[in-house]
């Protein structure tokens, strides 16, 4: 169940959170002759610089073999710095492996349900097993065992992460293996497998086998990153009974504990509330929306995996920007009104950050987002009228000449 009425447009994008992002299409997999693996690069060129890059898998006529990268290519866009390496083994290819524990929790996993299969175990158990490590832009290459999450989370689905090896330079192997996706982008959505699922629930019956203890059932997952306010917010979520957890400073181990023996989630939407997936059946899930109408289709997508009773809270005021730049969150209407608190204007902490949030916003040159205010209706111009009644609070915040103007 997914509970939206507690955003700022509730209607706005009612039929994107009723679509079924299951597909029940049996997963194979392709063999592909002489195919050449490209390793992960992050190109200088405008056309190319975005997240995912090049790299992939090209068949022996050069042509790209979709499913083996986020992004397709052509085979003469890709820049090669050396001669194509020669290998005559039969490879298992498993994907490009990001080093974001959100990404970590997707598409990192989206190859791996082929490990499990019967066509690896009687056919291909003795093949090479191989990834596109991350390239961090300076030719450093983020491998498994330099981010200890993840590896960690591959030793609990039983991947010995020994057994992987990085592809760093072209090669061309006899054969290649490339498993269908478990999770994948499919008619503009993201889409999930039983066999995602499968993979999912084999991390969280090892949590619940090893489960312990824990000192609070409600938790609030802080992520800090770019955001002002958020302490802010997690401070309300504490006064609701919810224990602030940063997860960086927690092993894989003893995440995995909190969120089995959790009874209710937040956090802001993102790599952390990924984390729900690792919920029991029918916990509760609260997001927080970054800014109003903004949703990342992977977490919708993560919804539809098991069980849960979700709310989506609008409880934002961002208005610069893209997704990459900072956020602001305040203590909205709509939050106390999820938690069944009067709302009685706008506190003082809110316009504080507020202003902190629009005098850094114009000091970097942070350009308004004209379509997250016009997703803020209302609620923004009766912001500004209350904050207008406090002349002291704003001259103590030595805005830059017509700020106000700024922000129409």
């Amino acid at each position: 169940m997914t509970n939206i009425y507690y955003l700022y447009n509730k209607y706005a994008e009612k039929n994107y959170f009723s679509m079924n992002r299951f597909s029940d299409e049996p997963l194979s997999f392709k063999v592909i002759e002489g195919g050449t693996i490209l390793p992960f690069k992050r190109p200088k060129e405008s056309r190319q610089s975005n997240l995912w890059g090049l790299g992939g898998i090209f068949d022996e006529q050069r042509n790209f073999v979709e499913g083996s990268f986020p992004t397709p290519l052509r085979f003469d866009e890709y820049p090669l710095n050396a001669d194509i390496e020669k290998n005559s083994a039969t490879a298992v290819y498993l994907g490009l492996f990001s080093p974001g524990w959100g990404h970590s929790l997707t598409i990192n996993l989206q190859h791996l349900w082929f490990l499990q299969s019967d066509a690896f175990k009687t056919e291909f158990k003795n093949c090479r097993l191989v990834y596109l490590p991350w390239n961090a832009g300076n030719g450093d290459h983020v491998y498994i065992n330099d981010k200890k999450s993840f590896a960690r989370l591959l030793d609990i689905l039983e991947i010995d992460t020994s057994t992987l090896q990085p592809i760093t330079q072209p090669t061309q192997f006899d054969k290649i293996i490339l498993p269908d996706s478990s999770f994948f982008e499919g008619g503009g959505k993201k889409i999930f497998t039983a066999e995602y699922r499968e993979t999912i629930d084999r991390v969280r019956n090892f949590a619940l086998k090893n489960r312990t203890p824990v000192s609070c059932k409600k938790i609030y997952y802080f992520y800090g990153k770019n955001q002002i306010g958020e302490e802010r917010l997690a401070e309300y979520f504490k006064s609701k009974g919810y224990e602030i957890i940063s997860p960086e400073k927690l092993s894989v181990d003893e995440q995995i504990n909190v969120l089995i023996n959790c009874e209710s989630f937040a956090s802001t939407l993102g790599s952390c509330s990924h984390n729900s997936l690792f919920l029991p059946n029918d916990a509760e899930a609260i997001f927080i929306p970054r800014t109003p109408n903004v949703f990342t289709s992977y977490q919708q997508t993560i919804d539809q995996v098991h069980p849960l009773r979700i709310h989506y809270v609008d409880s934002s005021l961002s208005l610069f920007g893209k997704r990459r730049d900072a956020n602001c969150f305040i203590i909205s209407k709509h939050l106390k009104s999820f938690f069944g608190d009067k709302f009685d204007g706008y506190e003082t902490g809110d316009f504080k950050i507020f202003l902190e949030y629009v005098k850094d916003a114009l000091g970097n040159d942070l350009k308004l987002n004209i379509f997250a205010k016009k997703h803020y209706g209302k609620m923004f111009p009766e912001f500004m009228a209350q904050l207008n009644k406090r002349p002291k609070l704003i001259a103590s915040y030595d805005m830059p000449t017509d700020w106000r103007k700024k922000l129409l």
